[in-house]
């Protein structure tokens, strides 16, 4: 059977601890093959910490990083993880509905990769987000719809053989081009509730404008290592 672990990269998210474990609480019951949950408090943030670990127990696992962002908080999750497939997901903007019938719908297939396609998303987001996947396609010759949606499920075994560097925002980026490199290809399964569970998006214009500045010399380098 396979083990699921679940990688949860917490930032100030202090409020919604208690939505979190109503959420993936429901998720272990229904899904007999997520063996944890793996809740990452990323970039020192002691304010979740403190939070979160009150709730530490067998099946919720939690994992303080003093430093680094996103990228990192996955690659330590994944590091920690005992399932031979992993889900990584953006935790503040995850809904039970759509993440349980992302594991329905899953299939565990051997080198297959599955991913949310994001449905619900505002006209500026979509618009950003098909500028970079644009921008992604022209400097790496591959063209991949909605780059950074997630959740992101693959074989724990596939993701550590990727060799991903990018402790950032930058990972899912990587990821997908050392993926599509090997010939793999993602299955995109729709995502309809993205909207956060509380408070505000910690995503700014200077992080996207500065996103789009730095990639195409992420692709060459990226490109160079495989």
């Amino acid at each position: 059977m396979n083990k699921v672990s679940i990688i949860l990269p917490l930032y100030r998210q202090s409020k919604q601890v208690n939505k979190l474990i109503e959420i993936y609480s429901l998720i272990r019951q229904r899904h007999k093959s997520v063996n944890e949950i793996i809740f990452v408090v990323n970039n020192g943030d002691e304010t979740t910490h403190r939070a979160i670990k009150k709730i530490q127990d067998d099946f919720f696992k939690v994992l303080f990083v003093s430093d680094g962002g996103w990228g990192k908080g996955i690659k330590e999750g994944v590091n920690h993880a005992n399932g031979n497939w992993i889900l990584y997901t953006n935790s503040a903007r995850t809904h039970f509905d759509d993440l349980n019938r992302f594991l329905n719908e899953s299939k565990f297939v051997s080198n297959q990769l599955y991913k949310a396609c994001r449905k619900s998303r505002g006209m500026l987001r979509k618009m950003i987000s098909k500028i970079m996947e644009l921008e992604f396609a022209f400097f790496s010759g591959i063209h991949q719809t909605d780059i950074n949606g997630t959740p992101k499920l693959l074989e724990k075994e596939l993701f550590q053989n990727l060799d991903l560097i990018e402790d950032n925002v930058f990972i899912d980026s990587e990821l997908t081009l050392k993926v599509r490199s090997r010939g793999l290809f993602f299955q995109d399964i729709p995502f309809y509730n993205y909207q956060r569970l509380e408070g505000k998006s910690t995503t700014s214009s200077k992080m996207i404008f500065s996103f789009m500045i730095r990639l195409p010399k992420k692709v060459r380098l990226w490109k160079s290592q495989i």
